[in-house]
């Protein structure tokens, strides 16, 4: 229960993901290539000198443990048991942040397996309902509350990284579809949370709120998926963004 899925029930973690979270890997190596970046713009030679060779090698390691070339998207996490193929939000971080892995036919691939098992229009969810430990409510007690929050609630902060990837690679033409996931926020915080955003929803439809009524990391998820949408909204034309992409 290290990562952001460190829900407990009777002092148990609800979630096991002993070994390599995908999204940290994927941390790992933007914060890799970021800091060579910086070291290469200063003039750190010795440090350049030292990791230049790493992000080849953490892009090469995490492509042969994580990808699935029959499944067509990434491990949850690599484990002593191999890699858990469970449909979790988590490797959508991989595809959002600025510095990529995965090629542009495995982003994309990984993108419709998400949007396929996991969008709904309050976000991602946890779990995927075709998984057998899915909870399509987050209701009961505080054990059953929290067995739901990881298998199956709607979170909104995952959502960001899923615009993100998808402007990355799609250019404009996301850009309907993000004015749509952006207007139901509108609705939103005008109906439940006034004025901010809750923490998490149901993973069925009405997709009913749940946990904290205005949850910082919500909020900044809809500002980032704000800022970014009007960003295109001011661009002509298709394509990325200046800097946007950057070198595998």
């Amino acid at each position: 229960a290290l990562t952001w899925m460190n829900a407990l029930a009777g002092g148990v973690p609800v979630v096991s993901r002993d070994g390599y979270p995908v999204e940290i890997n994927a941390l790992w190596y933007n914060a890799v290539c970021y800091a060579l970046e910086l070291a290469s713009r200063f003039g750190e030679e010795e440090f350049v000198g030292e990791w230049k060779a790493w992000p080849e090698r953490i892009r090469n390691a995490f492509r042969e443990m994580f990808w699935s070339g029959d499944d067509g998207y990434l491990a949850d996490f690599v484990g002593p048991e191999g890699p858990n193929r469970w449909i979790r939000p988590n490797m959508v971080v991989a595809c959002g942040l600025d510095y990529k892995m995965l090629d542009e036919e495995q982003q994309a691939s990984v993108l419709r397996i998400v949007g396929q098992h996991l969008l709904t229009p309050k976000g991602l969810r946890s779990l995927s309902p075709r998984n057998p430990r899915y909870k399509n409510r987050c209701e009961g007690d505080e054990a059953v509350r929290a067995e739901a929050s990881m298998n199956g609630s709607v979170w909104v902060w995952p959502l960001w990284f899923y615009v993100k990837a998808s402007f990355d690679l799609g250019g404009r033409e996301f850009l309907p579809r993000a004015e749509e996931l952006l207007a139901r926020f509108g609705e939103e915080i005008q109906s439940y949370g006034i004025g901010s955003i809750n923490e998490l929803f149901d993973g069925d439809p009405p997709h009913a709120p749940w946990g904290a009524v205005s949850q910082a990391w919500s909020v900044g998820a809809v500002l980032m998926i704000r800022e970014t949408t009007e960003r295109w909204r001011r661009r002509r034309g298709h394509g990325l963004l200046p800097g946007l992409r950057k070198k595998r």
